[in-house]
């Protein structure tokens, strides 16, 4: 099967025609990447159960994270009968690095934001989320740093590892990321 795809400038331009329903799971939405304006999340796991919600109510974009799951909830749309899917080409990766608009859940507080880089880091990294929240428990320790009510120079340190830690897999949202998390710790 295949699908049409837009680019970011293209379907900002055309936003207004469809329904954007973003794949991802929840804390990817409301992670560092945002989410575009307007969009519904029905992460991929749970696409198949709304797909006829979705039937017939125009339209549709599908987003995620790079376009491939998006790319993926075409393809699964289309062969549950939703015929009207087009595709996110780099999905909000390439939309933040087109510097279009889009919506952002911030951290109201600093555990939240610890929470956030956290599961980024499992979803990018090597390690499952427990692994990367006990990494960064003990790397908190060894550190004398606070754990569950973690200062400002606890998360500025805990950037900064995880920026070196992930320098060499280099994830397509890194420096994203980094910002959005950099910018969230500013004003908390």
């Amino acid at each position: 099967m295949s699908f049409p795809e837009l680019s970011p400038t293209a379907a900002h331009a055309q936003l207004a025609q469809f329904r954007v329903i973003d794949v991802r799971e929840e804390h990817e939405f409301h992670g560092p990447l945002g989410f575009v304006t307007g969009s519904e999340l029905v992460p991929l796991s749970t696409l198949a159960q709304q797909a006829d919600k979705l039937a017939g109510a125009g339209p549709l974009l599908l987003v995620c994270r790079s376009g491939r799951r998006s790319g993926k909830a075409c393809e699964d749309l289309q062969a549950l009968g939703v015929e009207d899917v087009t595709n996110l080409a780099g999905g909000m990766i390439a939309w933040n690095r087109s510097g279009l608009p889009c919506s952002r859940s911030e951290p109201k507080t600093r555990a939240e934001l610890r929470d956030g880089i956290i599961s980024w880091l499992a979803q990018v990294g090597p390690l499952t989320e427990e692994a990367a929240r006990q990494m960064v428990r003990e790397r908190f320790a060894r550190q004398d740093l606070p754990y569950d009510t973690p200062t400002l120079g606890a998360l500025e340190e805990l950037i900064e590892f995880v920026a070196n830690l992930l320098g060499e897999v280099d994830p397509p949202d890194l420096d994203l990321s980094l910002a959005s998390f950099r910018s969230s710790l500013a004003v908390l």
